[in-house]
């Protein structure tokens, strides 16, 4: 079984597909006006790479810009299968229960497995919910007892009021004798006493707990009778008890949160999402696997709001083991637009595996082939840009360039997230569009701190690279010099000085250069200000570079002050600039830009 295992994944190695969504280049806004047709992927085998690049049939009218070296195949599309697989020991339990249980209870479930539907349905309970809270409201946590017929209390409140407890109690059993279900108000006795309450309960709801304590304590030692209303008691139960498992979670003091929560079950609630989230993970920390697993399904089965049960689902998965999840998919309802709600977390370990290669984990194997195409058509059928953007991510790790940029792309087609249109701008400079780069660059330099660094690289690299094929019009560079400074970057400094330098001469390129070292004093700045002060003659600047950077930068001892202008067979030295490299983000590498700029001067 393990030599089979291995030679698969050698197979599915050698056939990494590569996915090609979108061509279309970005136009003015992040969405842009990007067309989406078809989700029908093509096949297209790919020349100089064990590998085949898969195109949506819509953007094959740009399929001539991959070298194809035979015709297209079109695939059979396959349903995506979840890649998780049970463990041994919690795998023969019927979807939606509970594969932690104790061997006992699995049993008796297996014997009798539920439907999808009736899963679906069929209310969970509160695990920690005793009998009193079970008939409790999922939602607002108040009790659900039938409501009895309206009672008349007027008489019975009289009596109470003038304490004749011989015909209150008579009014008791009359009342009972009619309405067996009634119960006398608890307060029955506390109507002598004019408390107004509405001060009590804007301490309430202004949070401040410590004061509403020490003003129920005022009130009640001037007023022996009187007792607050159970309402307002129970309300600051469990404002109490929900801060008191805060700050237990805070402490990820695990222990504290779980009992805290089993004194106040009326905590764990639709009505209190956030504490149910916390003792969920509590208990998945101490691993009562079993316990956890019932608190996420009681959230499935009676909570409706559609973000708190997705959320809730995330959580889950990120705590429980593979099985719990697979059974808890169980759970989930048909969308409106006919989908099942919890599709996406078919996909999670595949999430977990691209990003891993993405982030250059040397353990990480590439997928197979099934596996991206039956997630990319998820993909396209949901339009989520994060997967759309995790795909560039996956491809831009493997310096795949092309799919890469196409489907940065397409993220920005489902979404407004710059970083997919950074990742076009890494694709593009990648492929040696620079032209295009620049413009994507230029357009969002503005609204973004990432794009506006790329930008500067881009338009850097150009001004001191002379067989740079980008040329940047002086009409331009206002804008440049406003976006350098504006990220007080010492690489676009030095650019900008070397063309002033070339175009206008030293005394214009003198502040840019000592700029770029006040921002950070890199070799090309230094050296850049020492190019200056040669050919402007000024001794006293260079002394005073060579003293304070000689050690750091060893090139500065070649340097004199210029005596006359370079003849021939005098000797020439080439100055070389190379940018600091950009802080690498969670995806993303940007290569080490390199660029030279050769000036003569006289030794």
């Amino acid at each position: 079984m393990s030599a089979r295992y291995t030679m698969t994944a050698l197979l599915l190695c050698s056939c990494a597909i590569i996915f090609t969504p979108s061509l279309t280049t970005i136009t003015a806004s992040v969405a842009g006006d990007l067309n989406s047709s078809s989700n029908v992927n093509t096949v297209v085998p790919a020349v100089g790479m064990n590998a085949l690049v898969v195109m949506p049939a819509q953007h094959m009218t740009n399929a001539a810009t991959v070298d194809t070296g035979s015709s297209i195949v079109l695939p059979k599309m396959v349903a995506a299968a979840p890649r998780t697989t049970p463990e041994q020991s919690y795998r023969d339990v019927a979807p939606g229960e509970n594969p932690f249980a104790p061997l006992a209870q699995k049993a008796a479930t297996i014997a009798t497995p539920a439907t999808t539907s009736s899963v679906a349905t069929a209310p969970a309970g509160n695990p920690f919910a005793t009998t009193a809270t079970d008939n409790k409201d999922t939602a607002t946590g108040k009790a659900k007892a039938a409501t009895p017929e309206k009672v008349d209390e007027t008489a019975l409140r009289y009596y109470a009021k003038t304490r004749d407890l011989k015909r209150l109690g008579a009014e008791l059993r009359r009342l009972k004798a009619l309405y067996p279900s009634w119960e006398a108000s608890e307060d029955l006795f506390n109507q002598t006493t004019a408390i107004d309450e509405q001060p009590l309960w804007d301490i309430y709801a202004a949070g401040d707990l410590t004061r509403l304590r020490a003003e129920i304590a005022r009130i009640a030692s001037g007023n022996p009778e009187w007792k607050p209303s159970a309402d307002l008691m129970e309300k600051v139960q469990t404002a109490e008890s929900r801060k008191l498992i805060d700050r237990a979670y805070a402490r990820a003091n695990w222990a504290q949160v779980i009992s805290t929560a089993q004194q106040q079950p009326q905590l764990l609630v639709c009505g209190e999402m956030n504490a149910m989230w916390q003792v969920g993970e509590a208990l998945a920390k101490k691993r009562d696997m079993a316990r956890a697993f019932d608190l996420y399904k009681y959230v499935l089965t009676n909570c409706d709001q559609p973000s708190e049960r997705l959320a809730t689902m995330q959580k889950a998965s990120a705590l429980l083991p593979a099985a719990g999840i697979t059974s808890l998919m169980a759970l989930g309802r048909t969308l409106p637009d006919g989908t099942a709600e919890f599709a996406s977390f078919t996909y999670d370990a595949i999430r977990k595996q691209m990003g891993a290669v993405s982030e250059g984990d040397p353990m990480a194997l590439p997928l197979s082939g099934t596996e991206l195409e039956s997630f990319a058509t998820y993909v396209e059928t949901s339009q989520s840009a994060a997967d759309a953007s995790l795909f560039g991510w996956y491809y831009y790790s493997q310096k795949q360039w092309q799919p890469a940029q196409a489907w940065f792309t397409t993220a920005t087609q489902y979404g407004s997230d710059l970083k997919n249109v950074e990742g076009v701008i890494l694709s593009l400079r990648n492929l040696g569009k620079m032209d295009e780069a620049y413009a994507l660059a230029g357009r969002f330099a503005d609204k973004s701190d990432d794009i506006r660094k790329e930008y500067i690289e881009i338009v850097a690299g150009a001004l001191t690279d002379e067989q740079s094929a980008l040329k940047i019009s002086d009409n331009d560079l206002p804008a440049f010099k406003t976006y350098l400074y504006a990220a007080k970057s010492a690489l676009g400094a030095q650019a900008l000085g070397w063309k002033l330098f070339r175009d206008k001469g030293p005394a214009e390129a003198r502040p840019l250069f000592a700029q770029s070292i006040d921002w950070e004093p890199t070799e090309g700045g230094v050296i850049g200000l020492a190019v200056v002060a040669s050919r402007t003659k000024n001794k006293v600047e260079l002394a005073a570079l060579k003293q304070r950077y000689g050690g750091q930068f060893e090139r500065l001892k070649d340097f004199s002050t210029a005596t006359a202008a370079p003849k021939k067979g005098r000797r020439v030295v080439k100055v070389m600039e190379v940018s600091a490299k950009p802080a690498p983000s969670k995806f993303n590498r940007i290569p080490s830009l390199k660029w030279a700029y050769s000036r003569e001067y006289a030794r």
